[in-house]
């Protein structure tokens, strides 16, 4: 387990929010990352998300507009502090 992923766990018991579907599928209907339009959904800002799974705000934007492919690690990490699989973050 990697120091990031040993943080996470304290991280996301603070946030009882649930991705809203439908922002989600919204969201994707107007070209956004699905990294995005989870965050969206769930009504994270870039801060927000970058505070909870420990990944820095500046990647999460490079990954959104699709600049920076995420390593499994980092897709791992943002998905738990989603309440996602992996799976649902794949472009």
């Amino acid at each position: 387990m990697t120091a990031l992923q040993a943080r996470l766990p304290e991280r996301v018991e603070r946030t009882a929010v649930e991705p809203d579907y439908w922002t989600q599928v919204a969201w994707l209907n107007a070209g956004a990352s699905p990294l995005m339009a989870w965050r969206r959904a769930a009504r994270f800002s870039v801060q927000d998300l970058a505070e909870i799974s420990g990944v820095s705000a500046v990647t999460i934007t490079a990954a959104e507009a699709r600049r920076h492919p995420l390593s499994a690690e980092e897709i791992s990490v943002l998905a738990r502090a989603l309440g996602l699989s992996p799976g649902d973050l794949e472009d």
